[in-house]
């Protein structure tokens, strides 16, 4: 697990030069090795230079040998890599066997020569999580990559001639040619979602590659295509009887857990209780040679506590366990970090215990298995059925649900009136779409511009190019394609790596995801349950007793723990002429907002927004006033 950067352009512009401070804004991805490297090339009429910069978490290969960025030995290709490929060693025999030869035991020489044996052939058989950009010499060619599941985050603008890149957004704000304009269209999806999503950042013409995406640069020229897709058919067809479903998924998470538990250096665990996680460290357990360390955090100060269920899971499993409580004073000092940590305005309130526990589990290990992505594989969240519920309704004529809509505010019951507030779609997308957002248009109009009212094309065009069954499948695959990667990977990335700890993600990969979305919504619902046979496969090694509860998300009540904190900060952020100052946000436009939402049923969803708008505006503080938080 690294941090990476780079440039590439004519010499003159290129800014070569600054590679070295981009990759030193990276050192806490890697404190274990510094490199960069640069060569110069014509394209057409000029001279050009391309350069890398590279810290290393060393955690496969501690050796020098794993220095990066790393070349062949000719020379002929120049790599700079995050991440982990976890089938190397199989990698490393075919390719062996076809005449290769290694000097390292790193997954990184493994991935130079399947480059060098099958070219973009290679990305379809690498296991992992991954981005990295590679120079072919030979071609004047160079590739950017990202995981299939975009696991691992890759940023990059082309300005005038001159490409830039690296793994966190803060390492092309070092380059002599960035430009910190605000895009105006990314700060309303920022405030509609919490994050914002790909492939757009906050900063306009700054893009995040998108998962399972190239970006190829040759003789001046950028293409973007895609290697992988999320909904790729799977191997095989899945079973149809249920109890096979779930000897086949036992089969791919214990496998994909004994690759993920590879490692040269201590590794350990996230252990909520909840279902997702405790499956991880029970598979872990089971292949495990001692006890797993494992680690959770609690709050008491918030009126629910979860901690007390991973200590019954890890009791049971009998891992080595440990728990820190958190005080409502250390979350709100965690809380005045995330503008640093995150880079870009970042509003979800579990990042908060994300980087707690983060924090407290570095101080034991340097790998750590974590339960992300069962959610969206086996329909865990409450919008699914939700969603569910209102498909039918989309057989009306749209004019009459566009008439129910507006009589919404009249009805008293909520969920009748949350019900009609989604039903203005004219297509079953818009309307999924409206179950992700949190409010609509003219408000984020007033307050941003048109441009911040438009809604994010990732998600609607994953929804509706989505190779599944079902409505319901396709808002799965719309999330996947968009807030797994934008908000919840992001969440762990930047917080484990903040601490210099690599965090992994066994069930995603790429083999269950395939498996998970083909599989009928009635089979990952079977008998009612969310997330059935996940369940099942837990329920093999942990009583039901311990693991079925109702669902609490890994978060802190903004409404309650921050309540104090969020009041002095809105005051000191949101004031009319601190918005005038900025010239960001309209000041008069987030009066209207504020005054809108003021109106929605639910207490949680109105500070909400304020949390939202002040999250931009503590980011946009720290990051480019340069104010202490």
């Amino acid at each position: 697990m690294c941090g990476f950067c780079g440039v590439l352009g004519a010499a003159a512009r290129a800014g070569a030069d600054d590679v070295e401070a981009m990759a030193r804004t990276l050192t806490h991805r890697g404190p274990d090795d510094f490199g960069t490297w640069r060569t110069r090339f014509r394209s057409g009429d000029e001279e050009h230079e391309v350069a890398f910069g590279h810290t290393r978490l060393a955690i496969v290969d501690l050796s020098p040998l794993g220095h990066q960025p790393m070349s062949t030995p000719d020379g002929a290709l120049t790599i700079a890599f995050n991440g982990e490929i976890y089938n190397h060693r199989e990698l490393r025999d075919e390719l062996r066997a076809a005449g290769a030869r290694f000097r390292s035991e790193s997954d990184t020489e493994v991935l130079l020569e399947a480059w060098r044996a099958w070219g973009e052939d290679a990305l379809p058989r690498l296991n992992g999580m991954f981005a990295f950009a590679l120079w072919d010499a030979a071609s004047r060619r160079l590739v950017l990559a990202r995981d299939p599941i975009g696991i691992k985050p890759l940023y990059w603008s082309h300005r005038d001639g001159v490409l830039t890149f690296g793994s966190e957004l803060k390492a092309l704000r070092r380059h002599r040619a960035f430009q910190p304009a605000i895009d105006r269209g990314a700060l309303g999806r920022f405030l509609r979602h919490g994050y914002v999503p790909g492939p757009e950042t906050i900063y306009a013409g700054v893009r995040c590659l998108l998962p399972g995406q190239l970006l190829v640069w040759e003789r001046g020229k950028i293409a973007l295509r895609p290697f992988w897709r999320i909904t790729d058919p799977p191997e095989s067809k899945p079973p149809e009887r249920f109890e096979d479903v779930v000897d086949t998924l036992d089969e791919l998470l214990g496998d994909a857990v004994e690759r993920q538990m590879i490692s040269d250096v201590p590794l350990g665990a996230f252990l909520s209780g909840g279902v997702d996680s405790s499956t991880v460290v029970a598979l872990m357990q089971e292949r495990a040679r001692q006890p797993v360390r494992t680690f959770s955090i609690g709050f008491r100060e918030t009126g629910w506590d979860e901690a007390p269920f991973a200590r019954s899971v890890a009791e049971h499993l009998k891992t080595d366990h440990t728990e820190l409580y958190v005080t409502a004073a250390q979350a709100v000092d965690a809380a005045r970090e995330l503008p640093d940590i995150y880079d870009e305005p970042f509003a979800d309130a579990s990042a908060i215990p994300t980087v707690l526990l983060s924090r407290l589990t570095r101080q034991h290990v340097t790998v750590a298995l974590s339960g992300d992505g069962g959610d969206e594989l086996f329909g865990g969240y409450a919008h699914y059925p939700k969603f569910q519920r209102l498909r039918p309704w989309l057989a009306v004529p749209r004019p009459l649900r566009l008439a129910g809509r507006a009589l919404a505010p009249v009805f008293a019951h909520g969920r009748v009136r949350n019900a009609l507030r989604h039903l203005g779609g004219a297509d079953p997308a818009e309307v999924a779409y409206s179950l992700v957002s949190e409010y609509g248009e003219p408000q984020l109009a007033a307050a941003v511009g048109p441009e911040g009212a438009r809604p994010a094309e990732e998600f609607l065009n994953a929804f509706r190019a989505a190779a599944v069954d079902g409505d319901v499948r396709r808002l799965m695959v719309a999330d996947a394609r968009t807030y797994l990667p934008g908000d919840i990977l992001v969440k762990v990335d930047r917080a484990s790596m903040s601490v210099a700890l690599e965090a992994r993600v066994p069930i995603l990969d790429y083999r269950i995801v395939r498996f998970a979305l083909a599989l009928p919504l009635a089979t990952i619902w079977q008998g009612g349950r969310t997330k059935a046979p996940l369940r099942e496969v837990l329920y093999r090694r942990v009583p039901r007793t311990l693991i079925d509860r109702p669902k609490h998300g890994f978060g802190i009540p903004v409404h309650m723990l921050l309540q104090l904190e969020l009041r002095e900060w809105a005051e000191r952020h949101l004031t009319p002429a601190r918005l005038a100052e900025d010239g960001i946000l309209d000041p008069a436009g987030v009066a209207g907002l504020r005054a809108s939402i003021e109106r929605h049923p639910d207490a949680r969803t109105r500070t909400e927004v304020v949390w939202r708008l002040v999250c931009f505006q503590r980011w946009f503080a720290r990051t480019h006033r340069g104010e202490a938080l």
